[in-house]
């Protein structure tokens, strides 16, 4: 091969190399930066991508735009707030890992592929495959990236297991927690008539009639047989309004706080006046009211008591872990994470 030939050759893959190096050059910036570190918690990283990942989850979760990440509360944005508690969490779950490593807690193989199968899940339907491509895109994550933060959420659960297993409720504790909170196992029978009120232009009409009808029971007539004939309610108007035995905080939950509140005051064979909720207006009558007794209620009082005991000392756990950890933050690569 002559010398001609030589620099030729050279020249022609001179210039395919450089090809290649333009065509790859974005995708390595890319790579580099996505890999820089926001965070680095006892000499383990957390990269910029993941940071993303979780932030934009976030923003996409409560539906937040620029406009209302650019506002200021105090000195801050709302998005610098947002970031900073983002990585907090971030650093903490990562203080999280590293305990369950240093206990051997990981997944086993059939928890992870229960994991693979509720994403394939997701996938095969039309409609929620849809929305999870599409909500990949937004955090801007690969599925694979997907999967690894909901391993890493698993494992930090099944840590807090472990570590909490032995907070227990004695039957002394149990005793005196429901001493202290008797009125909270008491259950009321109650009746109601309801006058659906299903948009504004409904709501004088309904309350109208609501007053008739309860005049009409003031008048003595039948309150069972009023609510099969006029209640809206078609889950109870049949058994004459009977909504059976039910406690405050499940009153509370289904029907709000007005409904509760009058429920609660009044005593056994009482009426109330119209009451308003979210659904319409009722008539409501209590019929029975009984106090549960400790045995009744002893195994949801233990679960009470466990739960919150064990919340209690994993915070301490969490609050002594960070205090050990060596934490460094990069604030630069912070700001230039975007949705």
């Amino acid at each position: 091969m002559d010398k001609r030939t030589k620099i030729v050759l050279f020249s022609i893959a001179a210039v395919v190399l450089l090809i290649i190096l333009i065509a790859v050059t974005p995708e390595i910036v890319r790579y580099v930066d996505e890999n820089r570190a926001v965070a680095i918690v006892n000499g383990e990283k957390i990269t910029k991508k993941e940071f993303a990942i979780n932030y934009r989850s976030q923003i996409n979760y409560y539906g937040l735009d620029k406009a209302f990440l650019s506002q200021k509360v105090g000195d801050k944005t709302y998005e610098q707030q947002i970031k900073e508690n983002v990585l907090d969490g971030l650093i903490m779950r990562q203080i999280e890992l590293q305990q369950a490593r240093k206990r051997n807690i990981t997944l086993s193989s059939a928890e992870k592929k229960a994991i693979d199968q509720q994403i394939e899940q997701y996938k095969s339907n039309s409609q929620s495959g849809t929305e999870f491509k599409q909500y990949l895109q937004t955090i801007g994550a690969t599925e694979n990236e997907y999967k690894d933060q909901v391993i890493k959420s698993q494992i930090v659960s099944k840590l807090y297991d472990e570590v909490t297993k032995n907070q227990k409720a004695s039957d002394a504790e149990i005793e005196s927690y429901y001493n202290s909170h008797k009125s909270d196992f008491v259950e009321v029978k109650a009746s109601h008539i309801l006058f659906k009120v299903n948009d504004s232009k409904e709501e004088a009409t309904k309350k109208k009639k609501a007053e008739e009808i309860l005049q009409m029971i003031k008048d003595g007539q039948n309150f069972e047989k009023l609510a099969q004939k006029y209640s809206e309610d078609e889950t109870t108007k049949q058994k004459g309004g009977d909504m059976g035995y039910l406690r405050k905080n499940i009153i509370i939950q289904y029907y709000g706080n007005e409904f509760g509140n009058a429920v609660f005051s009044l005593g056994i064979g009482e009426i109330s006046n119209i009451v308003q909720t979210n659904d319409g207006f009722h008539i409501i009558k209590v019929t029975d009211r009984k106090q549960l007794l400790l045995s009744d209620v002893k195994d949801e009082i233990k679960s009470t008591i466990e739960s919150q005991k064990k919340e209690e000392y994993y915070q301490s756990l969490l609050e002594k872990w960070k205090k050990e950890a060596k934490i460094k933050k990069f604030e630069d690569v912070l700001k230039s994470v975007s949705i």
